[in-house]
């Protein structure tokens, strides 16, 4: 009992991301959203949290829309449930600087119709 309660610990803090060594360091969750159709949007919650050496002022932008700014801080988190059409960006920037930017990408339970490579019909 102890080896298996000692070895889900061990899985649990392997799962934690690791600690950043760098000024400026950032969470973004999820990396990808999955939609029923590909024509659907993607709705989920976007969390964000950041963290830097220095106080910062900084802002998030969400597909070039402005959602938070924060003043003069070290570290910040965001949290909406939002909705995007495909791969959308999410940026972190002083002023117009971008910091930090990630991509979201949007995959589907339903693959794309594929083409057909031979006819649907033969001779033989």
């Amino acid at each position: 009992m102890f080896g298996l309660l000692f070895a889900g610990n061990v899985m649990l803090a392997a799962a934690q991301p690791p600690e950043c060594k760098a000024e400026l360091c950032w969470s973004v969750s999820p990396a990808f959203c999955v939609s029923a159709t590909p024509e659907q949007d993607c709705v989920a919650q976007l969390n964000v949290s950041w963290s830097s050496s220095k106080a910062e002022n900084l802002c998030l932008y969400f597909a070039q829309q402005q959602m938070q700014c924060w003043q003069q801080v070290k570290q910040g988190e965001w949290q909406q449930v939002l909705s995007w059409p495909g791969k959308t960006e999410v940026r972190l920037q002083h002023e117009h600087d971008v910091l930090l930017q990630k991509e979201l990408i949007v995959l589907s339970r339903q693959p794309e119709k594929r083409r057909r490579l031979v006819a649907p019909w033969s001779v033989f």
